[in-house]
C-alpha cells in the first residue's frame, strides 16, 4: 500500500468533510442539507476506492493486486517479468497487471530516492545487468515492491517451489469490484444532480 496515496485519501476526506460542514451551516433548508450528503458520499467513496483500498500482498501462493476496479491474483508460476516503467507491473503471458498502489516515482521522487540510497550506502547504479529504471530505486513505492517480489520469486525458484515452463497454462483470476463501480457511478450521477439542483 502506498503511504502517499493514503495521505492523499486523508486530505481528500478532510476537504470533503469541510465542504459538507460548510454546506450544512450555510443552507437553511433540510432538502439542501440532505442533498449535500450525495456528493459527500461520492468524495468519501472515491478516497477509499482509489486511494485507500489499493494494495499489493505478496504470499507463497502468489501476488494479490487490489486495484481501483478489480483484484488480480497472480500465481508465481504465471509471472514472467516484473517491470517498473510507469508503475510496478507484473507481466504474465496473457496480461500485464499494473499495481495502482505502487506507481513509479516522478523526478522529485527519483532525486529523493537517490539521495536516501546514497546516504544509506545502497547501490544506485543498476541491477547488475545495467537495466535499472528509476522505478526500480529503493525508497520508492514501485522500487521497494519490485525488490520484494523479485526476492521472493528468486527464493521460490531456487527452492523448486515454482513449476517452471507452465506460465502459458496458469490461470490468472480477475475479480471485478462491482459494488464499488455501481456505488461510484450512482453517487457521481446523484452528486451532479444534487449540485445542479442547488
Amino acid at each position: 500500500m502506498s503511504k502517499f496515496n493514503r495521505g492523499l485519501a486523508i486530505a481528500l476526506w478532510l476537504i470533503v468533510a469541510l465542504l459538507f460542514v460548510t454546506t450544512v451551516v450555510n443552507d437553511t433548508t433540510w432538502p439542501d442539507r440532505v442533498l449535500a450528503l450525495v456528493p459527500t458520499a461520492f468524495g468519501v467513496l472515491l478516497g477509499w476506492v482509489a486511494l485507500w483500498r489499493p494494495r499489493l500482498t505478496i504470499a507463497d501462493k502468489g501476488i494479490e493486486v487490489v486495484n481501483v476496479f478489480h483484484t488480480v491474483h497472480v500465481p508465481w508460476a504465471a509471472l514472467v517479468h516484473v517491470d517498473t516503467r510507469f508503475a510496478l507491473t507484473l507481466v504474465t503471458p496473457k496480461r500485464r497487471v499494473s499495481v495502482w498502489a505502487a506507481p513509479a516515482p516522478g523526478r522529485a521522487g527519483v532525486a529523493l530516492a537517490r539521495r536516501q540510497n546514497q546516504r544509506h550506502g545502497r547501490d544506485t547504479a543498476g541491477l547488475g545487468d545495467g537495466d535499472r529504471r528509476a522505478g526500480d530505486l529503493l525508497s520508492t513505492a514501485s522500487g521497494d515492491a519490485a525488490y520484494l517480489i523479485r526476492h521472493r520469486w528468486d527464493d521460490l525458484r531456487e527452492r523448486g517451489a515454482i513449476e517452471l515452463g507452465t506460465a502459458d497454462t496458469v490461470h490468472v483470476p480477475v475479480t471485478l469490484h462491482w459494488a464499488s463501480i455501481v456505488l461510484l457511478a450512482a453517487t457521481a450521477v446523484g452528486g451532479w444532480f444534487a449540485i445542479a439542483a442547488r
